[in-house]
């Protein structure tokens, strides 16, 4: 089961990087290690990212700045991953999953923000077309050139995250699942519980 979802997150993130590519950085890639590190485990928040990279990048080409653009993801899996872990320690609440997609959307700003910061670095460090000095300012510039791109991952993370983690909660409801197939309801919702607890 977690092997066709992360299947599926990958598909999906190398579609919205290629196909329905809408903008550079309004894409999917931040969603798919959230909901990797939420629901499949710590492994896959490494492998989804880091796989529709991988894949893209060989199709459209890349230079040394991917160290930093799939670090970047990597950590963002990571921080989905350690952020469900906390929530589990912690007393239910009465509506979990409005809590979770409130969470997750709060991670898809601060993922965000930290993909701007961690890339642009990357850019100016590893610059070696001689566009900004390797000074403070020359860092500035990078960062202040860099602006366009975080609104466009911005925009695309309050759209993408929001979306799918409603989406994933859907699927896990019960009433979702006794609408869809009565009979398979209980196997189904159970069979989905203990494979998230790995």
């Amino acid at each position: 089961m977690k092997f066709l979802i992360a299947g599926a997150l990958i598909i999906l993130g190398i579609l919205f990087r290629t196909v329905w590519k809408v903008g550079d950085n309004f894409e999917f890639v931040t969603s798919a290690a959230l909901l990797s590190g939420s629901y499949l485990g710590i492994g896959w928040a490494i492998v989804v990212p880091i796989t529709i990279m991988m894949v893209t990048d060989l199709m459209f080409g890349n230079t040394n700045i991917f160290l930093f653009t799939w670090s970047a993801y990597v950590m963002i899996g990571v921080l989905g991953w350690i952020v469900l872990r906390m929530q589990k320690s912690r007393p239910k609440a009465d509506q979990p999953w409005v809590e979770k997609i409130i969470k997750a959307s709060g991670l898809g700003i601060v993922a965000s923000i930290w993909f701007f910061i961690w890339t642009n670095f990357g850019v100016w460090l590893l610059d070696s077309w001689g566009m900004y000095p390797k000074t403070i300012w020359g860092l500035f510039d990078a960062y202040i050139m860099g602006l366009p791109f975080l609104k466009y991952n911005f925009l695309g993370n309050l759209f993408f995250v929001p979306l799918s983690f409603s989406v994933f909660e859907l699927i896990k409801s019960s009433t979702f699942l006794r609408n869809i197939n009565p009979g398979s309801h209980s196997r189904e919702s159970a069979s989905w519980r203990r494979e998230s607890k790995h």
